[in-house]
């Protein structure tokens, strides 16, 4: 049963037998220690369960646990988080009364980590935009000062009195007249952006009912408060950072933030707080159970690099191309500095994606049943559901190579014990070369009682020759089959490619209990990382590349006029 509120009562008081079982249902994983007992969520929690690793989530907003002992590993060498030095320079600008110049000198001189030149252009861009947005919004409205202080709300403790919770929101605060003020920064832009209202109502109920913060939030360090002084009004503002586009996500009374938060987010940070369960995906490279975590394989040498002198990073076949075109674009990508998208796709790629998704989306059914060939996209009817090209030729080649699918369909026999598994996500650890390898399969599926890797690719014409080479994706996939990194043990799943071309459907089959194909798949994978993985200059290729590059802005090497 669930206690009513008493008139008069504090507004979250009505939560404390619910808030009980948040505790009782989470597990503490193997060689996890510590007070588990507090709770500390943000505006992110909410999104934890749905797109990442619900037990990585839980972990995270109990900030009293004590880890497993790790082994030693590099510390990152150059600075990794993109609006970073943004905080920092506004600080600057905002606190110590600085220039925006002499603010972004200051940081340099004082950065702990040395930083990509691109980071500084960036710093600049966004500093710029965030206040000039800032300057327009409050043209003709009374000012507010800056806070240097988080606001951190409450939260009470259960009945026994063994768990406590805080909640703060990350971003600028500002307060005067009676107003609170929050505004996020975002690298890219916020039109059009999609709200979260389990978000937006967690950082408005912080905004009502927060306190200012007086000591530094260690591990597992509880928050000392200050005195509340409750607001007439409170207002949440997103910001882009890259063109100054300008949301107002929540205007109004502190009252109406907390019916928002009881309704929009309660139950989403109880889910968020007694996720169990072990999603492999890109958390995994920040995850402290990385090297005990039992949906994590620890593989040593599966990439045939042995040096683990470099800081833990993650490894795709999306890294080694980016790579391979320019030095720092993995760097840019994992700083999230925007882009600007590249050079414009080709009609045949927008065919490839728009027949890729329509498979997908076929195979996804429930229950599952193979693709029939009539089971086309209608050019004119479907344009929601498949983004087909423009060009007239794509598009009828598009829908041939759809219906020729059917042909092939790894789920035709399909039983009732049939299991399919789109853009499967594996992560593979391997210790020995410090990274975390990252797989995203087209299919894994299984059909009477066998798993099987699909890949599938389209092209207008078949391309012989070495297909391990072509398509390195079928090179890691016959590696992880043959080290048993797959469903079904060491060369238990089959791997196939399906090539959908002009002439009709060719279905590929390697035989993972070749020894030396899998010592030709295995030198193919170890070719891929070695650049990647020994680089540490991150030395740019300036030519053609630039105009296929969608951080040129950022870039002092970009050849001029590459940009679009």
């Amino acid at each position: 049963m669930i206690e009513m509120t008493p008139p008069g009562s504090e507004p979250t008081s009505r939560t404390f037998e619910r808030r009980n079982d948040w505790q009782t249902g989470w597990q503490m994983p193997p060689g996890v220690s510590g007070d588990a007992s507090l709770l500390r969520f943000r505006p992110s929690s909410i999104k934890g369960p749905e797109s990442g690793c619900p037990q990585r989530l839980a972990l995270k907003v109990r900030p009293g646990l004590l880890w497993p002992a790790q082994p030693d590993r590099p510390a990152q060498r150059m600075e990794t988080y993109g609006m970073g030095p943004f905080y920092r320079v506004l600080d600057s600008i905002e606190f110590d009364g600085m220039s925006p110049e002499a603010a972004v000198a200051r940081w340099q001189e004082r950065s702990k980590r040395p930083f990509h030149p691109a980071l500084i252009r960036w710093t600049e861009h966004a500093v710029q935009h965030f206040r000039s947005a800032m300057a327009r919004y409050r043209s003709g409205r009374t000012p507010l000062k800056p806070v240097s202080r988080d606001w951190i709300r409450e939260r009470p403790p259960t009945e026994n009195g063994t768990v406590a919770g805080e909640e703060l929101a990350t971003g600028r605060r500002y307060e005067g007249h009676g107003i609170r003020e929050l505004w996020i920064p975002r690298p890219d832009t916020v039109e059009d952006r999609e709200r979260h209202e389990g978000e937006i109502a967690v950082a408005a109920a912080v905004l009502a009912e927060g306190r200012p913060l007086l000591n530094r939030l260690w591990r597992g360090t509880r928050a000392i408060l200050g005195r509340y002084e409750r607001p007439d009004r409170v207002r949440i503002i997103e910001v882009g950072c890259v063109d100054g586009s300008l949301n107002v996500l929540f205007d109004d009374t502190p009252e109406a933030a907390i019916v928002k938060y009881r309704r929009d987010a309660e139950e989403s940070l109880r889910d968020a707080a007694v996720g169990n369960d072990h999603r492999p995906g890109y958390d995994c490279v920040t995850c402290p159970l990385l090297a005990t975590c039992p949906a994590v394989p620890s593989h040593p040498g599966l990439l045939g690099i042995h040096d683990d002198s470099k800081p833990l990073r993650s490894w795709s076949l999306t890294t080694v191309r980016e790579h391979r075109t320019c030095g720092p674009i993995p760097h840019f990508r994992e700083l999230r500095l925007p882009s600007d998208g590249g050079a414009k796709e080709s009609e045949a790629t927008l065919r490839g994606r728009a027949v890729h998704d329509w498979i997908e989306k076929r195979h996804r059914r429930s229950p599952l049943q193979p693709c029939r060939g009539d089971d086309v996209p209608d050019p004119q009817a479907d344009q929601g559901q498949v983004m087909l090209p423009n060009d007239g030729f794509q598009t009828r080649l598009g829908i041939q190579m759809i219906g020729d699918h059917s042909l092939v369909c790894p789920l035709r026999g399909a039983d009732e014990h049939a299991r399919a598994l789109p853009e499967h996500v594996v992560v593979v650890y391997d210790p020995a070369a410090n990274t975390v390898v990252i797989a995203k399969i087209d299919l894994l599926y299984r059909v009477k009682g066998e798993w099987r890797f699909r890949e599938t690719k389209t092209s207008r014409y078949l391309n012989e020759g070495d297909l391990l080479k072509r398509y390195p994706q079928i090179s890691l996939a016959v590696l992880l089959s043959a080290e048993g990194l797959l469903p079904g043990g060491p060369g238990g799943c089959r791997v196939e490619l399906e090539r959908l071309t002009a002439n009709g459907p060719v279905l590929t089959e390697f035989d993972v209990h070749d020894p030396d194909l899998v010592a030709d798949a295995r030198e193919v994978v170890r070719s891929h990382v070695h650049d990647w993985h020994g680089d540490e200059t991150l030395a740019t290729k300036p030519g053609t590349a630039c105009a296929e590059c969608g951080f040129t802005r950022w870039c002092s090497d970009a050849v001029p006029g590459a940009a679009s």
